[in-house]
């Protein structure tokens, strides 16, 4: 059974792709921010979210229950607890620990990062990452913070946490120090993937472009130390806010893209694109662009090939011989809402 975990800033909702009632609300009045499943638990599933703290599902998303914020609402934080309620990203170590189990990552904004070895139980503060750079980083709808935006883990131990926007940035221990930005690396990362054909390479989908032309989407080959930019094709809707991957192909990728923040994220306007070497060619075919807002687009590791969209107009798929999306499921009260994460998983 394929299912798909839906984030928008109502609430999360799970569809069953399989079944003609398959879609349900199982979250209501959370923000989810970002999916994260346990590789060695295909059920085993977790949420952040920007105003309710982390939650697991034991069920791919059934059911839910919050971990790692064991503390009262309006109580002091206790010991092993993710203190900020506003976590922003959560990702699965993809190496287990030698106890067998993955590491579970979370940022939150303020910038900081937490881990938890017991399945989200309990977490404990890796790092504040106090770094030089910090007093430059600002969120612009909210300039007197900022926050992690997305972890990514790579084949040599190292961690990169990208800052929206502010930096990107690295630690080869276990988060314990972090290497400050690079000057030529990316500023403002909206989306930060690895894939496990390309053990050393990162994808970054960007809003950089906003300020230095042609830095829409960038690459690093080696895990950080240098980077790529590629925009050709995408100087009419520069800036990016999803980005997938083929998951048996490292050069199959597509972005969602807009002409500018306010149509990505409030007046409507936005397209998909794919990746033909180093030039960005539309593919948006009976996607509806002009009253959409920027996509989130995910793909599924069981089925290479097909790929998924979810705007505030619902959830789009495109079938690995297919030319054109299809609209698979949405809800009237999704137009109010704003599309902010995409999982698929099987279950």
């Amino acid at each position: 059974m394929t299912i798909l975990l839906i984030g928008l800033t109502g609430g999360l909702y799970r569809f069953e792709l399989d079944a003609s009632d398959g879609l349900r609300p199982v979250l209501s009045g959370v923000q989810p921010m970002a999916f994260a499943m346990d590789p060695s638990e295909p059920a085993r599933a977790y949420c952040a979210t920007y105003n309710r703290g982390l939650w697991r599902s034991e069920d791919a998303g059934e059911t839910w229950l919050p971990v790692g914020t064991p503390q009262g609402f309006f109580d002091w934080p206790t010991g092993g607890a993710i203190e900020p309620r506003e976590t922003t990203f959560v990702s699965v170590d993809p190496a287990p620990q030698a106890d067998g189990r993955h590491a579970v990552w979370v940022g939150t904004e303020p910038s900081r990062i937490y881990r938890s070895t017991d399945h989200g139980d309990t977490f404990e503060l890796v790092s504040a990452l106090d770094l030089p750079s910090r007093t430059n980083w600002s969120f612009p709808p909210r300039p007197r913070t900022h926050h992690v935006q997305c972890i990514a883990h790579t084949c040599d131990g190292c961690m990169h946490l990208a800052i929206e926007a502010g930096a990107m940035i690295r630690s080869r221990d276990s988060g314990r120090t972090f290497m400050d930005r690079l000057p030529d690396s990316p500023v403002d990362a909206h989306v930060l993937l690895t894939h496990p054909l390309a053990p050393l390479r990162l994808y970054a989908a960007l809003g950089d472009a906003l300020l230095r032309a042609g830095r829409s989407f960038a690459e690093s080959p080696d895990g950080g130390d240098t980077w790529i930019y590629f925009g050709k094709g995408l100087e009419a809707a520069p800036y990016l806010y999803g980005v997938a991957i083929h998951p048996t192909n490292p050069e199959d990728i597509r972005v969602a893209a807009s002409p500018s923040p306010q149509r990505a994220h409030a007046r409507g306007g936005s397209s998909i694109f794919r990746r033909e070497a180093d030039l960005w060619v539309e593919d948006a075919e009976r996607f509806p662009c002009d009253r959409s807002l920027i996509p989130v687009l995910a793909t599924h590791a069981e089925q290479p090939g097909s790929w998924f969209a979810l705007s505030n107009l619902g959830v789009f798929s495109k079938e690995p011989t297919a030319k054109a999306w299809a609209r698979l499921t949405g809800l009237e009260d999704w137009r109010d809402m704003h599309p902010t994460a995409l999982a698929a998983l099987n279950f």
